[in-house]
């Protein structure tokens, strides 16, 4: 077994925006699917969140370009999305639900992650579904509950697709890499095989025993 820092993978800006594309759709319909009875739940679909406005020009940037290669309504839609900074997102007095935030985070340093952390884990526990959050690779979640996500070993991803659609030509915050971090609401503790119906209040036994 080797160390959590050899199994995680670089990512960039580009591949990240594209794996969103991909995945949101499948939380969305794994959300909403077995829900037979009204609706009552307001989340939002996406947030992207970054540093700084330096951060947030560059990340419009890319999902500008992202939406042009593309002819999708729902892409399209993702395009004019607002990311908001961690500041922006701290002064919230009260926050949105998503179903997928992702933190775009590859300068943070080491020392400023301290103060966002509590960020981190109210989006991880009450706002955010599934969280995606790319750090620098010398910054280790794991203590906070987050797990090493390689995105590029992903088979039903289309890296190469990503790969070509990259220009030499392209801005630096795009060639920037970092790790990317996950936490799923819907799947980060396996349950147990007695935890199910067939075990709930023993209805074998009643009228046999008296408890």
């Amino acid at each position: 077994m080797t160390k959590h820092t050899a199994s995680r993978s670089d990512i960039t800006l580009p591949l990240l925006i594209d794996y969103v594309d991909a995945l949101l759709p499948s939380l969305v319909t794994q959300v909403t699917a077995p829900t037979t009875t009204e609706h009552t739940d307001e989340s939002t679909e996406l947030l992207w969140a970054v540093q700084d406005n330096n951060a947030r020009l560059a990340l419009k940037s890319q999902l500008k370009d992202h939406v042009m290669s593309k002819d999708d309504d729902k892409v399209a839609d993702a395009g004019t999305l607002q990311p908001l900074t961690l500041s922006e997102l701290i002064q919230q007095p009260t926050p949105e639900r998503y179903e997928l935030a992702c933190f775009w985070l590859p300068t943070l340093s080491s020392e400023l992650l301290q103060q966002y952390i509590p960020l981190f884990m109210r989006y991880r526990d009450l706002y955010a579904a599934h969280l995606l959050i790319a750090l620098d690779n010398t910054i280790d979640l794991k203590p906070y509950g987050f797990t090493p996500f390689d995105i590029l070993s992903e088979q039903s991803f289309d890296v190469d697709r990503v790969n070509q659609n990259q220009s030499p030509s392209s801005d630096t915050p795009s060639l920037v890499s970092a790790t990317l971090w996950q936490f799923n609401l819907y799947d980060y503790k396996q349950l147990p095989n007695w935890l199910n119906a067939d075990y709930w209040a023993n209805p074998e036994n009643w009228g046999k025993h008296r408890w």
